[in-house]
This record gives C-alpha cells, structure tokens and sequence, in this order.
C-alpha cells in the first residue's frame, strides 16, 4: 500500500515537471503558438541595443504568442472571452487610458476570465505553467545537485531565518538588516509593493512600467512589453537586447535563497496569490495525527508514552522546505500563496498531508 502511494506521489512529481517542460518549449521556442490560419512568414520583430551607436538590429524574433498575452481564437482576433490576458498586464493597460475604446471590455474580460481560473484552481501558474519559474526552479535543482556546499549554505541560511537567527548581522544579506528584513516580510510585501507601484506608476506615466522590466515579457517576447518598450523608445515592436539581463538576474537571485524573485519580488504572483485567496478547491491540509511535527502520531507504537523524538528530528518540517513559495504549512500560515506544486504532498514520508477537493 505505501508502495503504491509513494508510485502515485512520484508520478505527480513527474506529471508537473513535464506540464512545465511543455509550457516552457511553447512559450520561448520561437515555434511557440504559431498564428492560425496565417500566411507565413510570421512578423518578425528586431532586437536592438539600447546605446544609440548601435544602429543595427543584433538579430530577428518572430513575434508569437507568449503568456502575456494568448488568443484562444487565431492570432489578434480579439473578442469576448475568446482571449487570455496577463491580470498584471491587462490592469496596466487599462489604467493607462491608452487602450482603444473597441478592445477595452475585451480586455477586462480577458482578465476576468483568468482570474477566476485562479479563484477556481489556485495560484497554478506560478506551479506549473510559468516560464521563469519553470527556469528557476531548474536552477535550483541544478545547485542541489551539482554544488552540495552552496545548497547547504542556502539551507543553513533558510533554517536561521526561520529561527530568526543570523551568525553574520553586518552582511547586507543578513535578515537582520533592513533590506533583508523587508524583502523576508511576512505576507509577500514586498512583492505587494511592487504591484501597487506598476498600478500606479503605469497610470502616472501612461504606459505599462512593470511589462518593460518583466522577467517573464521578456523571455518569452511577450506583446505586453513590447507594447511597453514601444513606449519608452518610440520604436514599434522593438526588443532591447540588455533587458535580457533582468531575467538572468531573477535567476541568479535564487543564489540567496530558493525561488527568490518569485517569494519576495514579483508582482504577478502576488497578484494572483491575493486572487488565489478565495480558491474554494484544491485545498493543502494536515492531519493532526499524522503529522510529527504536531506530536507523537497515534500510529506510532510510542504514541501512549510521547517520549521519543527521533522521527521529528528526521523530519524537520520536510514540507515546509519541499515548498517553493515557503507555505509554513506545519501552521497553516500563507495557504493563499500555495501553488498546487504538490511537493508537500510527495516529500511527507508519514501520509499526514491531504489534498482536499473542496474546503
């Protein structure tokens, strides 16, 4: 019986990892989500540099579908509901006021109709389909396979946080000191305040702020950054070659911690972490009296007597650290940032994890 369970948990894992696999290949492969019923070729966009001594493009990109912006009926054939929107994107559009009058409730649908997705399912993007998360956490497998010493340093680093402990208070990476403190806020606020300010900033400056910057617009090419970018340069579908460095840098970030930019930073998954706060389904639960970590399990031949504490210090909370957005489940403090990765669910050796249908 626990054979076949840990087979089922295993094929979860397996069944995850391809979704993004598959979600990764559509969104970045310039092959990606090709027109419909359109004449080749497909309109390519030129990539330039952002000195002005460099006059000539570097390169071509196909301007294709991207997460940012995706048509369920043929390629910019918008209508009612027949299109999906990024939340962040669409919100900055609109608070723009620069969106033409025909597509204006299209566009509040198309954002509507992915954000009760997430009301229905959960924060699923972040778990299975986004792209920069998909290349994060690879790299982060990459640095617990391939470099022991570094994911020992992060492990260290995550267990003094949890502890509120820090050896070293002087370093700016020290959750001690301001920044840290601010970025390790519970509650994503930091990521809260990046959302509030591309709301705000995109209504002040009347163009999309965060989309120029975004990690995910632009390694996917997405159309909501080249509508940013066209603003701030003045060149319609242009692509800044050195804006490739933003996603490097929200890779390189998870260095510090796992899955860095996507726990303290993005504002696309904080928005649809807030949105996700009223998912009815799916749910993530502990059973009391399975889990070590709440007490000696009733199945435990020692349980009448409550003294042996062995299995605890084996677990140490192994769901809470299988969480890539840092769920401390053990509490059940921030479920509304649960990406239905199911991690928690695979890694508990004691079954005293439930996923739930409904609440």
């Amino acid at each position: 019986m626990k054979r076949n369970t840990k087979n089922q948990k295993v094929k979860i894992r397996y069944l995850r990892w391809t979704c993004k696999a598959v979600f990764l290949i559509l969104f970045i492969l310039p092959v990606a989500y090709v027109p419909p019923g359109r004449e080749w070729p497909v309109p390519y966009a030129p990539v330039n540099s952002i000195f002005p001594g460099n006059k000539q493009p570097f390169l071509f990109l196909p301007l294709v579908q991207s997460p940012c912006s995706v048509w369920l009926n043929g390629w910019c054939n918008v209508g009612f509901g027949e299109w999906l929107a990024c939340p962040l994107g669409g919100i900055q559009s609109l608070v723009t006021l620069r969106v033409e009058w025909r597509l204006i409730v299209p566009t509040i649908v198309a954002v509507l109709l992915v954000l009760l997705i997430i009301i229905l399912l959960g924060n699923v993007f972040c778990g299975w389909i986004c792209p920069v998360g998909t290349i994060i956490d690879s790299f982060d497998k990459g640095v617990e396979l391939f470099s022991p010493k570094l994911e020992a340093k992060r492990a260290e680093r995550a267990n003094a946080e949890a502890q509120g402990t820090c050896k070293d208070r002087k370093s700016l990476l020290c959750k001690a000191c301001p920044i840290m403190r601010a970025l390790s806020a519970k509650g994503g606020t930091t990521a809260s305040g990046v959302l509030a300010l591309a709301v705000v900033g995109s209504a002040a400056l009347r163009f999309n702020v965060f989309c120029t910057i975004c990690p995910i617009g632009i390694t996917t090419r997405g159309l909501f950054h080249l509508k940013a970018t066209r603003y701030l340069t003045g060149i319609i579908n242009n692509i800044i070659i050195e804006l490739y460095m933003i996603p490097v840098i929200a890779v390189i970030l998870s260095l510090r911690e796992r899955r860095f930019w996507c726990k303290k930073l993005c504002p696309v998954g904080a928005l649809l972490n807030i949105t996700a706060s009223a998912n009815p389904f799916i749910k993530i639960k502990i059973k009391d009296d399975k889990c070590v970590m709440k007490g000696c399990p009733q199945t435990c031949e020692d349980y009448r007597l409550d003294y042996c504490a062995v299995c605890r210090l084996e677990d140490t909370r192994k769901c809470e650290k299988a969480c890539p957005v840092g769920v401390k489940l053990v509490e059940g403090v921030g479920l509304n940032k649960c990406t239905k990765c199911m991690e928690c669910y695979i890694t508990c050796d004691h079954n005293a994890i439930q996923v739930k249908l409904m609440k």
